[in-house]
């Protein structure tokens, strides 16, 4: 075992991929049961766990899996019915692959595969299909019979290895295939069911007919074969004077090959494709499958932050030297400059780019955990999923599983009725519940609904009344958007009574917390009987972002591009005033209040004071989505900046989303509009 624990952690992560293949396989298969491509998916998912883990040595995970696809053989082969307790059975089959790879890895042997295996067995052996072989009621279980053994000697022909075979005694080699004895034989070619290497197993076998003859066709082509998307048979088309006895002798005489059969075929008409592609009339040898190259790298993502970092410390060197050049104007350094710029930018493009990790990485573990709650609850629930190629900086990915988890399980507790609520309500029995991702801008939006009950906004008005969060006399000024995002303060909750997954407001307050830690925001809409939104707004990644660069009172802030809609002069807006606070009036006539960054941050500004002539406004979204305008005494333009994370002692700072540092190595801090804003209109 010691000289394997260099791949363990090769292994780890290539069967954490295989286990959530067949994860996904069997819900697809419990959504249409009558569909063979999620079966076969499952089988060579199993397959591929065998062969990986009998490599590593871990005998009780490949005897499981094993089992597993002893047991999805039998389906695909309609033997063998899918229903609810097969899914459920191969479902606690993988949480326990899981969990024995895990102890079984760690040199442990806590894990009882026994029970597990008997159960699969018995199913495995149980009644079959109309579609498959016949058993009567009643009968007792089919028994197992030992595995076939391969029909004829797998030894090496004429003493030689199979990776070194140049001739076969008795055969001629690459023969006269235009002669009038040559034939065209279609060989079909079975591989034993322990087979590991299926690929190199095909390839050998190929190897040796391409001596004997001309291989016009493989069957699946050869790309297939050389990716392993086939299962135990494959079939090989080739010309050649030998005679069929000699083509299975030759094909037997790899390892690993339970049967041959050569069978005498209709001639090629000239055209057909061989194994490399070429045309059969051709004379050059044909290509032949070979091994997948490796084209990818697999790196810990340590590494990746390391060279995030660097290129952020690059960044803050360019812009140091960019205020050099101004101050000197030296046109040759300014010209380095800007193809530095040029070479440093394509560096952070290709560097961030391999953080980003599409958004499917996080969202194919929650089918499984929707599905398990809703049937605890007794609930009949479809799951859709969507946009589960937009892409995502890992370390924000690694953060929203949790958020979204907490919002996946209110819908389906809280959200979701039971069938017989639903239909009383004329409602389908069956529930939706969504998870979608979408890119705009720069930023990711991730939206969570259902089609459940929604939220009374009234009954969550009054809750927090009770709980004197707000004042009752106070209901016309916050808008309903406003009074949904009360569910996310600590504690609140409208469940009537308390289950594991509870109401609402359980977790709402860590969601957000945690939204808005990344940069980002969330809001919620609602109607009752119709169902519930939640969105969470993201930025695409937190390390390198495009910021507008203003000053006020002083001081030098960055407001992150991505969230500012416009910016304008004082005389080109029409300001005026509504109960003493300054607002603009809108081309479009719509009215947007006017705050200054000076007084929201606590710098010693006026919030009723009027802008003037010499300052700019900034217009900026807030937490749900409405627009405001900032107020700035300066614009220095759009600069490319690395965010730096906060303390955590101003974690709670409302309006501040992180820092950066300029050129001239001052700190400027970063301001969030989203939450910078007070609630409510008439706090400023």
């Amino acid at each position: 075992m010691g000289e394997m624990d260099a791949y363990k952690d090769i292994f780890m992560s290539e069967s954490a991929e295989f286990v959530q293949a067949i994860t996904e396989g069997l819900l697809a298969l419990e959504t249409n049961a009558g569909d063979l491509e999620p079966v076969e998916v499952i089988f060579r998912g199993a397959h591929s766990l065998k062969g990986m883990s009998a490599t590593m040595g871990y005998e009780r995970t490949a005897d499981l899996t094993h089992r597993m696809e002893t047991l999805m053989d039998r389906v695909r082969k309609r033997e063998l019915a899918v229903d609810s307790r097969l899914i459920d059975l191969m479902l606690e089959a993988v949480d326990t692959v899981r969990v024995l790879i895990e102890d079984e890895s760690e040199g442990r042997s806590d894990v009882d595969t026994g029970p597990m295996i008997e159960r699969i067995l018995a199913m495995a052996e149980g009644e079959a299909t109309a579609d498959g072989p016949a058993a009567a009621p009643g009968a007792a279980p089919r028994k197992r019979t030992a595995r076939r053994k391969p029909t004829a000697v797998k030894a090496p022909i004429g003493g030689q290895s199979d990776d070194e075979l140049d001739e076969v005694p008795g055969v001629p080699m690459r023969p006269e295939v235009g002669s009038e004895t040559a034939r065209t034989y279609r060989v079909t070619v079975t591989l034993e069911e322990a087979c590991v290497l299926k690929a190199v197993r095909a390839y050998m076998v190929i190897k040796r007919l391409t001596h004997m003859g001309e291989v016009l066709e493989t069957i699946p082509e050869a790309r297939d074969i050389e990716d392993e998307r086939f299962d135990r048979e494959f079939v090989v088309v080739v010309r050649t004077s030998a005679t069929a006895e000699s083509v299975q002798k030759a094909t037997l005489g790899v390892s690993e090959i339970e049967k041959a059969v050569a069978e005498v075929t209709a001639e090629a008409a000239g055209t057909a494709k061989t194994a490399g592609g070429a045309l059969s009339g051709q004379a050059s040898r044909p290509a032949i499958p070979k091994l997948s190259e490796t084209q990818t790298v697999r790196i810990a993502i340590g590494h990746l932050d390391s060279m995030v970092n660097l290129v952020g410390e690059f960044v803050i060197l360019r812009s140091r030297l960019e205020r050099v050049a101004r101050d000197l104007k030296d046109r040759e350094l300014d010209d380095t400059l800007e193809e530095l710029h040029r070479v440093s930018s394509e560096l952070q493009h290709e560097v961030m780019h391999t953080r980003m990790v599409p958004v499917g990485n996080i969202f194919n573990r929650f089918p499984r955990m929707v599905r398990d709650l809703a049937r605890d609850l007794g609930k009949d629930i479809a799951f859709e999923m969507d946009g589960l190629d937009i892409e995502l900086d890992r370390t924000v990915l690694d953060e929203i599983g949790d958020p979204i988890v907490h919002l996946l399980r209110n819908s389906v507790d809280h959200g979701i009725g039971d069938p017989a609520t639903r239909e009383a309500g004329g409602k389908p029995a069956r529930g939706t519940v969504r998870l979608t991702a979408a890119r705009e801008r720069d930023q990711v939006r991730i939206t969570v609904s259902d089609d459940g009950r929604g939220i009374d906004v009234e009954r969550i008005w009054d809750k927090a009344c009770s709980l004197n969060v707000v004042e009752p006399e106070a209901r016309e000024a916050y808008r309903d958007e406003e009074i949904l995002l009360l569910t996310c303060m600590p504690g609140f909750s409208t469940a009537e009574n308390a289950t594991r997954v509870s109401g609402r407001g359980v977790g709402m307050d860590v969601v957000k917390g945690k939204i808005e830690h990344l940069g980002g925001s969330l809001t919620i809409s609602s109607a009752p009987g119709l169902g519930t939104e939640t969105v969470l707004t993201l930025p695409l990644t937190l390390a390198i972002i495009q910021a507008l660069m203003i000053g006020a009172a002083g001081r030098t802030f960055a407001i992150p591009l991505s969230s500012v809609d416009e910016v304008f002069s004082p005389q080109d807006a029409a300001i005026d005033t509504v109960d003493g606070a300054p607002v603009i009036v809108m081309r479009d006539h719509s009215i947007v209040p006017v705050f200054r960054v000076d007084a929201l941050l606590g710098l010693g500004g006026v919030a009723s004071r009027l802008p003037d002539d010499a300052e700019h406004l900034v217009l900026v979204e807030d937490a749900v989505g409405h627009r405001r305008a900032l107020v700035v005494e300066k614009l220095y333009g759009r600069h490319e900046i690395v965010v730096k994370p906060i303390s955590r002692m101003f974690r709670d700072a409302k309006g501040i989303g992180g820092a950066t540092v300029l050129g001239d190595g001052r700190v400027a801090l970063i301001i969030d509009p989203r939450t910078i804003f007070p609630m409510r209109e008439e706090s400023r």
